[in-house]
């Protein structure tokens, strides 16, 4: 919960405390979260951390606008503003079968069961939960560590040969450094032909964005796989993550949707920006280097759009290189024609990469010649790896060779 969050929660249960009268609660208890505790082993924070995103979202559609939900222990205590014994019964019979729905609808938490209880809280007892709420407050906020899996891409703007933002994204290592990826199939005919769930990554690249942010003024992007936000539930609860925070560091951050599949319906495209245009400044899309529905993308609402390059090299570089520039001239005159932006990863090649601004790209990463900060190099040594990002701005030609 924010500073400003919580001042709010105070303020308001100051308010419905004021005349001494009980307040009508519901105290919301999670069942059987040891089992998935001792079966998550090092995954349990960010799986607990999933319990209690997608309850909150869940009881946050049960509740009223002056209804407050507080984080307790495993479960929640939400105070209701207008309550009678009975009513509150009522209510809480309803949220435990919302709730139950959820849990029975995710694999990974059909083992827990909801208990919700009315409760009556004297003046005592508010006044006892806020000085308990300020005070857990106060307890720093570490961003998880994933090692080598999340990395911090400096986005470079082609024609400025320079920094303009840092990318949040799963990294893998491959043949001339890394790349940003979520399913390294995916690059192969842009399907994904195994369905993966890549919430629990997601989010813990949104927290990893936000934790430099707190350290840097550059603007900030995080990833989001496409197939988190084809799934009602895994969408509900990103944009829950998304809609909890801060307006000005929404302001400072977009969001690139990552390897959306060939044949995605623009509908679905175009509702996913509607609602993330909401919530933070800008919108990207990433598709497969050969998908030709770009060419009607523009309408969605997006920022930019783009592509990873595929790898290439031996004697094919040639002449895959050669055909690459004509996918890029392609995707430029598309993308730039509906008044977005050309974003493309993954450049290796100093040559190729010299070529980049005259083919059309707008934005783009390069490990090989812009390094990705990890994220366990940068909660180890915040400065230093802020000072190497800086120092990666340096201009094209000024960039070492990588064979």
């Amino acid at each position: 919960m924010s500073n400003t969050e919580l001042s709010t929660v105070t303020d308001r249960l100051r308010a419905m405390s004021r005349d001494g009268s009980s307040i009508e609660a519901a105290q919301v208890k999670v069942i059987g979260l040891d089992e998935i505790r001792e079966a998550a082993g090092t995954r349990w924070p960010r799986m607990r951390e999933r319990v209690q995103s997608g309850s909150h979202a869940i009881l946050s559609r049960h509740c009223g606008p002056d209804d407050v939900i507080i984080p307790a222990g495993d479960g929640f205590l939400i105070m209701l503003a207008e309550g009678r014994p009975g009513d509150t019964q009522r209510r809480c019979q309803e949220m435990r079968d919302a709730l139950l729905a959820f849990y029975l609808g995710e694999d990974a938490f059909s083992a827990l069961r909801p208990e919700v209880k009315n409760r009556s809280l004297t003046t005592d007892a508010v006044n006892e939960l806020i000085s308990t709420s300020t005070h857990e407050s106060t307890a720093p906020i570490v961003a998880r560590s994933h090692g080598e899996d999340i990395a911090f891409a400096p986005l470079l703007l082609a024609r400025e040969s320079r920094v303009g933002a840092l990318l949040a994204a799963p990294v893998q290592r491959a043949a001339g450094g890394r790349r940003i990826i979520y399913n390294p199939e995916f690059i192969l005919d842009g399907r994904h032909h195994e369905r993966r769930d890549y919430l629990e990554l997601d989010i813990a690249v949104l927290d990893a964005a936000l934790t430099r942010m707190a350290h840097t003024d550059v603007p900030m992007g995080v990833t989001v796989h496409s197939t988190v936000l084809q799934s009602r539930r895994s969408r509900e609860v990103y944009f829950n993550w998304l809609g909890g925070l801060e307006s000005d560091v929404r302001k400072r951050l977009f969001v690139g949707i990552s390897e959306i599949e060939r044949g995605t319906p623009l509908i679905s495209i175009t509702e996913w920006c509607a609602t993330l245009r909401r919530l933070v400044a800008q919108v990207s899309l990433g598709f497969h280097y050969t998908d030709h529905a770009i060419s009607s993308v523009g309408a969605a609402g997006a920022w930019s759009a783009g592509f990873h390059l595929p790898g290439f090299a031996g004697a094919q570089q040639t002449a895959r290189a050669d055909k690459m520039r004509e996918h890029i001239r392609f995707w430029s005159r598309s993308v730039r024609g509906q008044g977005m932006r050309l974003v493309v990863h993954g450049f290796q090649n100093a040559a190729f990469l010299e070529e980049a601004a005259t083919l059309g790209v707008d934005m783009l990463t390069s490990d090989a010649h812009w390094p990705f900060c990890s994220l366990a190099a940068y909660t180890a040594d915040a400065a230093h790896a802020d000072a190497g990002m800086l120092a990666a701005a340096a201009p094209i030609s000024a960039t070492r060779t990588v064979n």
